[in-house]
């Protein structure tokens, strides 16, 4: 069986999570705790980065390459349209997705983090020892003290305008690109769960992110957008 180990609340995981439902493959999941569980991962595979995909003796990891090696363990439905344009245009949206998305939407929630702490322990639930909590609940601060550099207003415009075009371009169509799911869309929907938590999330976190998005009117047609993909993919989090 396919073994996927993963940071639940990891954009880059819940996307390979969405692949691996809309194949419906069957697969457990391996929950790594950020810094310390990744020392034993790096150990079995020389990659500290989640996720890691075990496919019997063959381990793939970063997501873009784990949904390819799923492309080709099982055909259909297809993620990467065969048509040269339409595969092109979503392998395009996929790369924008996981760079400049991305890292935008880290930045945010890095200061959504730093503003509000409580985050901390609905994303590690009753998975950190006590020994941990201290360290953990401190990252806020160390945040707040670094995080001045990297956020803007002129890059949180950019990032409120990129959104503000997708929940239009979606407003239209049910998905990004062609008439079908494809990655496009599970890269786009997966990283907009560090703006507000879907239901897979898990009730601690569902509907929890960062409040100046959470809410904004403009945006819960794209959030709704996002639902409606999950809905369709019935995302669990195996065991």
């Amino acid at each position: 069986m396919l073994e996927l180990h993963q940071f639940r609340h990891s954009p880059y995981c819940l996307k390979v999570r969405m692949a691996l439902a809309a194949k419906k493959l069957a697969y457990r999941t391996v929950e790594i705790t950020p810094a310390v569980g990744q020392i034993d991962i790096f150990q079995k595979t020389g990659q500290k980065k989640l996720p890691v995909l075990f496919d019997n003796e063959t381990i793939i990891h970063d997501s873009s390459s784990i949904i390819r090696h799923l492309e080709k363990i099982e055909i259909e439905p297809k993620l990467i349209p065969e048509g040269l344009k339409e595969a092109s245009q979503v392998q395009i949206i996929e790369n924008w997705a996981d760079t400049t998305l991305a890292k935008s939407i880290k930045i945010v929630f890095l200061e959504e983090l730093s503003k509000n702490p409580k985050l901390i322990s609905s994303l590690f639930s009753n998975k950190i020892s006590d020994s941990m909590q201290k360290p953990l609940f401190n990252i806020p601060t160390k945040i707040a003290s670094q995080i001045s550099g990297l956020i803007n207003q002129k890059e949180k415009e950019s990032l409120t305008l990129n959104l503000e075009n997708l929940s239009n371009l979606i407003n239209q169509e049910n998905f990004l690109i062609g008439d079908k799911l494809s990655i496009a869309d599970i890269s786009v929907a997966s990283h907009l769960s560090l703006l507000k938590f879907p239901n897979s999330s898990g009730e601690n976190l569902t509907g929890q992110g960062c409040s100046i998005y959470v809410k904004d009117p403009s945006l819960q047609n794209l959030f709704k957008w996002r639902d409606f993909i999950e809905d369709q993919l019935a995302i669990t989090n195996h065991h």
